[in-house]
């Protein structure tokens, strides 16, 4: 193989052009008998804003993982013939030599030496604009889990996160742990930090993956305490009827729902503490739809009741027995039958009632007799002639 010449031969024996170049040929660190690694790729740019672009903005570049390079880039790793997708580190210089990260490219249309940048990619490698850059190739582990955590409470204010969050991702190839990205949704710009990524590592491609995701809560988020729950009101809470001493606390006379609030109470049977003597029922005043005030009702006592009453009273027991019997009676013994047999009442014997002659005889004449015929009589027609006569068949 010639590595001099117009052409060299690779191991399909084919020949085809010779790469020179910066990266090409033996020269560059690798047989290019073989595929490039994806690191062959690298390459020193300057950074600008995504708003320098003189094309329109662009959401997709601006609220994503994703960045435009120049056309002499794509000439490079087509000549290189890395494997897609393509993927790369991205590394400050000088004061921001520390700081990297991830991103994608989307397309190769910017001047050349120029690359663009999203503004949270611009924050993390602390670049201005016209700041140099290193881009080199990387291959990223599969991701399988990515922890992720809002900067602002107002993230929750959005009604379907899940959602979301999934049409967001789709601009973003890679994540980094500890990146603090941004999306874009209803004119509203959320930042979320990378928290935790799974497999273990700086960054993971989540291109054609199943990803778990996780919330943490967001930054500024207090648990709200549990209010105690209310007991649900009732008679003697609306009338302020302090139970604990029994007494009817009245609104003040005069006040609204004054006179309403003692008719109730009264109707309710509850007397103020200051009344003397016994309770008397239905006692108070009332309203008319007129307006006019009504005589309240004079102090009865209640009638006591007739002792020949039928009136079940409910202060005496409800299980009879001869211990708890208040008249002379008795009441039959429990019947203590022996295992196995079964009561099932007492014969009943039919009482013999005497028939005079009379009855015997009337009874006789009701019965037919066996030489009385059925169907007997004349029927009648709907056009109303007589009907014929019936004729008597003889069952000899």
């Amino acid at each position: 193989m010639s590595m001099f010449g117009q052409f060299d031969r690779g191991l399909d024996g084919l020949s085809r052009p010779a790469r020179w170049g910066g990266m090409g040929g033996l020269f560059g660190g690798f047989d290019r008998r073989f595929a490039a690694p994806p690191d062959a790729y690298e390459d020193y740019f300057k950074a600008y804003h995504m708003s320098r672009f003189s094309s329109r903005e662009r959401k997709d570049v601006s609220y994503g993982g994703k960045i435009i390079m120049p056309p002499s880039a794509l000439a490079t790793i087509t000549d290189l013939e890395l494997e897609s997708p393509w993927t790369f580190v991205l590394r400050g210089t000088g004061r921001s030599h520390t700081h990297r990260t991830h991103a994608g490219v989307i397309e190769f249309i910017a001047d050349e030496g120029k690359v663009y940048l999203p503004s949270w990619m611009m924050r993390t490698l602390e670049l201005q604009d016209g700041d140099p850059i290193h881009i080199q190739g990387t291959r990223l582990p599969k991701g399988k889990f990515v922890k992720l955590q809002p900067q602002t409470v107002d993230f929750l204010e959005i009604s379907d996160p899940k959602a979301v969050l999934e049409q967001a991702l789709r601009n973003y190839p890679t994540l980094t742990r500890g990146d603090i990205i941004e999306i874009n949704y209803n004119c509203l710009t959320f930042e979320i930090l990378i928290m935790e990524v799974q497999p273990d590592a700086e960054g993971i491609s989540i291109i054609e993956t199943d990803l778990e995701v996780d919330f943490a809560p967001p930054v500024g988020y207090v648990e709200p305490t549990p209010a105690p729950r209310q007991a649900p009101a009732t008679m003697a809470s609306k009338l302020h009827i302090d139970q604990n001493k029994h007494d009817l606390i009245l609104p003040a006379r005069g006040s609204a729902g004054s006179t309403s609030a003692s008719a109730s109470a009264n109707a309710a049977g509850v007397v103020s503490s200051t009344t003397q003597g016994a309770a008397a029922p239905f006692k108070g005043f009332g309203q008319t739809l007129s307006g006019k005030k009504t005589k309240g009702k004079k102090e009865k006592p209640i009638t006591p009741l007739d002792p020949s009453s039928q009136i079940r009273k409910t202060d005496r027991p409800a299980i009879v027995t001869n211990d708890t019997l208040l008249e002379e009676k008795r009441v039959p013994a429990a019947l203590n039958l022996p295992f196995g047999q079964l009561f099932f009442g007492y014969d009943v014997q039919k009482l013999d009632v005497p028939v005079s002659q009379t009855q015997k005889k009337d009874s006789e004449k009701s019965e037919p007799t066996a030489s009385s015929h059925a169907f007997q009589g004349t029927g009648q027609t709907l056009w109303g002639r007589p009907a014929p006569d019936v004729i008597e068949i003889d069952s000899d």
